[in-house]
């Protein structure tokens, strides 16, 4: 009996000793995984420090941020980014919004600053039709500490510096500004861009837009750079969408080899053009009843297409998509040379085939009681 209760009682501390010897594995393993997984969630995906911007869209899930984050290269391992999410009590906390983050950054740091540290924005809406100076104006007042109305117009005015990076800007002529290529739209700027980042995300609206009817222009033999120009001129004519294309094939017949004595040698007759050169701070577009036709005539400029036959010689603004799309669009069926606003519909206008009729709606709209 001795001897079977001495081999139990060895047994049983082999078997012991095997057990503890199994949990100390397994605790060591634990602790191993733990410092593995620690380190990990310690570990910055690289120590590049250059600020990258991050956009949280509203609706965002977890897993959809940190497989962008994962992407732009920010976080080494997007499933453990939402683990630790999750593990925090953090799911649904990160907050729609803009984002400077750096690949230098933990996963910790990153999540503290999906909560709480979006980059102040201004948003800033331009009008279809605003030149270049009235530009700089709304967006060096929109509070952009970066962005002076003076820098903006330096760079603006520099189109040879970002032809490179824009196919559409290929037909620059020398010297040429980017009026007319910055695109009309609803922007939101990070309040710390720099002009330059202001003028290629707006080059990069244009591009986008004018990629969507490229392949349906109608007018032959024309470049981009036409093309901006007389959607500009359409943009500052028509008061109506639906009149655009109406008004760009009457300022394209003008320009036809067969209507060159009618239009005395193709001249546009714009009045918006000789705004352009007229126009100054505080009243960039002026009226010009003021002015006698023989005064208008005089103006000595190349963009006063009441003088110059053929297009000016770039935009005198910039337009918007339907404008864009009336010129390189025009109405076909329109075979009309001239126009002249309504008398009796706001915004709308006679269109006449002959200077005969012209004249007609003239007299009419300088007779309109209601003008």
């Amino acid at each position: 009996m001795m001897r079977n209760s001495q081999y139990e009682g060895l047994a049983f501390s082999k078997t012991l000793r095997a057990l503890l010897l199994g949990v100390a594995l397994l605790a060591l393993s634990v602790a191993c995984a733990g410092y593995l997984l620690l380190s990990e969630i310690r570990r910055p995906a690289s120590n590049d420090a250059t600020p990258v911007e991050f956009i949280v869209e509203q609706g965002d899930s977890t897993s959809v941020i940190a497989t962008r984050l994962g992407t732009e290269k920010l976080v080494r391992q997007p499933l453990l980014f939402t683990v630790l999410v999750r593990l925090q009590g953090l799911e649904g906390e990160l907050q729609a919004g803009r984002y400077l983050l750096r690949a230098n950054m933990t996963m910790s740091e990153i999540i503290s600053a999906l909560q709480n540290s979006r980059v102040e924005e201004v948003q800033i809406t331009i009008i279809e039709g605003s030149r270049l100076e009235e530009i700089a104006q709304q967006v060096a007042a929109a509070g952009l500490v970066n962005v002076s109305e003076q820098a903006f117009l330096r760079t603006a005015r520099n189109g040879e510096a970002f032809q490179a990076q824009h196919f559409y800007l290929g037909n620059l002529p020398p010297g040429a500004s980017l009026e007319g290529y910055l695109f009309p739209d609803t922007y939101r700027f990070a309040v710390t861009a720099t002009v330059t980042e202001v003028v290629e995300i707006m080059l990069d609206r244009f591009d986008e837009q004018y990629a969507t009817f490229e392949r349906d222009v109608t007018v032959p033999q024309i470049d981009v750079h036409q093309l901006v120009t007389m959607a500009s001129i359409v943009q500052r004519e028509a008061a109506r969408e639906d009149e655009m294309a109406k008004i760009a094939a009457v300022f394209w017949n003008r320009l036809k080899p067969e209507h060159l004595a009618e239009t005395g040698g193709g001249k546009l007759g714009a009045d918006p053009t000789v705004q352009y050169v007229l126009g100054q701070r505080g009243n960039w577009w002026p009226r010009l009843d003021s002015l006698s036709i023989d005064e208008i005539n005089g103006i000595a400029s190349p963009y006063n297409t009441r003088v110059n036959p053929g297009l000016p010689p770039g935009p005198i603004a910039n337009p918007g998509l339907a404008a864009l799309r009336a010129a390189a669009r025009p109405d076909d069926s329109a075979p009309y040379l001239y126009f002249v606003a309504s008398c009796t519909i706001p915004g709308a206008h006679n269109f006449a085939v002959s200077f005969e009729e012209f004249q007609r709606f003239e007299q009419e709209y300088l007779t309109c009681p209601t003008r």
